[in-house]
């Protein structure tokens, strides 16, 4: 799995490709996370854009994450999921612990785009 980091000021993006499940894609994602968390991100922004199925273990990984993030006064937000990867967090009832956001410029508060009453 291809785990890549994009740094946007204090905030840092990991971009998931593939599944995030036991073995090495769990590896390199937590190695990347912990990566971004040293350098001070303050905002880890985890893209699951690309990601076709989360695992026991990537949902492990995802609370290990959020709680390192927590504990060093930070924020992790979750964009992009797919159905198939919202219901893993659903069915552990983990939607309600994590922030979920439609994509990385709402979650990062970038969309610029004021919200119209529509009609």
């Amino acid at each position: 799995m291809p785990v890549v980091l994009r740094k946007l000021g204090d905030a840092v993006i990991v971009d998931l490709d593939g599944r995030l499940a036991l073995g090495g894609p769990v590896d390199e994602f937590r190695a990347r996370w912990m990566e971004a968390l040293a350098s001070g991100a303050k905002t880890i922004v985890v893209n699951l854009a690309r990601v076709t199925m989360i695992d026991s273990s990537g949902i492990g990984t995802m609370i290990r994450c959020h709680s390192a993030v927590s504990a060093a006064g930070g924020k992790l937000k979750i964009v992009g999921a797919n159905h198939t990867v919202r219901e893993a967090f659903r069915v552990t009832r983990l939607d309600k612990v994590f922030e979920f956001h439609e994509n990385e410029s709402i979650a990062l508060g970038l969309s610029g785009v004021s919200a119209s009453a529509g009609s």
